[in-house]
């Protein structure tokens, strides 16, 4: 599913976030959406899920044919550090996406039981994430988005928090991921955005206002 942004731009009060802003993420390629910290980045991600309004401007959502309002019913998101269950299994905490969408619960095994293999977790499907390292809790994240069956996947800034190790083990994975999704992983990691397919800057002139 692709992602059409026109001339978008939110502020908050006298601030203005972006303004400008028109790029493309094109269907089933990793973008990554690169920019300082204070850009705007997470901020345009949620506006691209319909969770926060544009001052001006338009996003759309295309599928084929159609064009869609943004739906973040449609999106899975991979959020900094981990949401992940201590006290459950990487297993059990992947589950979760498709037994949400009310998938049954031999299905949902199997999906979640591919993702993580998907990650390079295979191994790891039994153990208890509070004993996971913190690479491969984000990789946990990662499956779990996989399992959904979202076109779209969101990744905020994913490698905060990790060492340089495990954010090139993240980059491979990531490398490693094309044609799963519409993936958008907002980063200012050179790491990351090497192994994007393609990069969406917001520049200066997205940030100051007209």
């Amino acid at each position: 599913m692709q992602i059409d942004i026109s001339d978008a731009r939110v502020s908050f009060g006298s601030r203005v976030v972006f303004t400008g802003m028109t790029a493309t993420f094109e269907s089933g390629v990793i973008t990554a959406l690169v920019g300082p910290s204070g850009s705007g980045k997470s901020t345009l991600l949620a506006a691209m899920a319909g969770y926060q309004q544009l001052d001006r401007g338009d996003i759309s959502y295309r599928n084929g044919e159609r064009s869609l309002s943004p739906d973040s019913g449609l999106i899975a998101w991979v959020p900094q550090g981990s949401n992940a269950l201590g006290t459950r299994t990487a297993l059990d905490n992947v589950m979760i996406a498709p037994l949400s969408e009310g998938r049954a619960p031999d299905d949902a095994r199997e999906v979640a039981t591919r993702a993580l293999v998907d990650v390079g977790l295979g191994d790891r499907a039994d153990q208890r994430v509070r004993q996971l390292s913190g690479g491969e809790l984000q990789r946990v994240s990662f499956a779990r988005a996989l399992a959904s069956s979202k076109p779209i996947i969101f990744a905020d800034e994913p490698s905060a928090g990790l060492d340089g190790a495990n954010t090139e083990l993240l980059g491979a994975l990531l490398a490693g991921l094309s044609s799963h999704a519409t993936i958008v992983v907002a980063t200012h990691d050179p790491i990351l955005i090497d192994a994007a397919e393609a990069v969406v800057r917001l520049r200066s002139e997205h940030i100051h206002a007209p």
